[in-house]
């Protein structure tokens, strides 16, 4: 089932834990992209951005609210990345290998068995624009007492290139993406590239998917993650969709167009290139 009030900062507090605790958490970060269209010879996830590299951002929210970081890459960045994630979190990071990129839920179920957190949070690998105060607001929420399997924090855009339909209740009953050749509407409810699950039940809904074959996307084949989320609404499980971020927080960087909008966004929001602000 889902949850019929609006959950957003003006009554988060009524929903959500006290306070993040990081031994229940692993962060999975998909991270097998290229940069071919950001002209990087190197893996996206070292992209600079703002005088740091995409990971660097990432881990400044992820590495204080997890047990450990679980990242997804191509058989060629592994000897690249690894030594970045053990000077930047010594320890504490799993890499595991996506031999052929066949979509991002392919990723996240090749992360899932190193995962021995009970919760998980994923994030896209190129969304450095989250601020920490939003990812740990999300999941705070999803461990309060309304013990969602699923929040899928979400944010009103035009144009979007993803879409979730929803039935008479406000219950999720579909998803639209406009790279599998679906009919977007003008105006639309998509994803922020953060998602926060309950470990068990993300294994049981990938494995679902990837058993069907109309879960796969229609134009590109592609075992994606997202139609998981309309998949646990029609089976009953609690699915939360918080308004907690802001449009500029959930700009991915596909180009160089997207790098600068991100740059600036990060720029005006932390007093110096070195310091997260939360």
């Amino acid at each position: 089932m889902g949850h019929g009030q609006l959950i957003d900062w003006t009554n988060l507090e009524q929903f959500a834990a006290p306070a993040v605790i990081p031994a229940q958490w692993t962060f999975v970060i998909p991270a097998a992209g290229r940069a071919s269209r950001l002209g990087f010879d190197r893996p996206k996830i070292l992209y600079p951005v703002a005088r740091r590299t995409i990971l660097e951002w990432l881990l400044d929210f992820a590495a204080p609210n997890c047990a450990r970081v679980v990242v997804v890459l191509s058989p060629g960045g592994r000897a690249l990345v690894e030594p970045e994630l053990e000077r930047l979190m010594p320890g504490r990071c799993d890499t595991v290998i996506q031999e052929v990129p066949r979509g991002m839920g392919d990723a996240v179920q090749a992360a899932v068995p190193v995962v021995r957190t009970p919760r998980v949070a994923l994030v896209w690998g190129d969304q450095v624009a989250l601020r920490r105060a939003s990812v740990e607001a999300c999941l705070r929420l999803h461990a309060g007492p309304l013990q969602p399997a699923v929040t899928c924090p979400t944010v009103v855009r035009e144009r979007p290139y993803i879409h979730f339909d929803r039935d008479d209740a406000g219950r999720i009953s579909g998803l639209r993406q406009a790279r599998e050749g679906d009919l977007m509407p003008d105006r639309g409810e998509s994803d922020t590239g953060f998602f926060c699950f309950q470990t068990a039940h993300l294994r049981e809904l990938l494995a679902a998917s990837l058993a069907n074959p109309g879960e796969h996307g229609r134009s590109t084949g592609e075992l994606n993650l997202l139609p998981v989320i309309p998949l646990a609404a029609r089976r009953g499980l609690t699915v939360l969709t918080p308004h907690l971020m802001t449009l500029e927080e959930t700009v991915g960087i596909n180009s160089a167009a997207d790098a600068r909008v991100v740059e600036s966004y990060l720029q005006t929001l932390h007093a110096s290139p070195g310091h997260r602000e939360s």
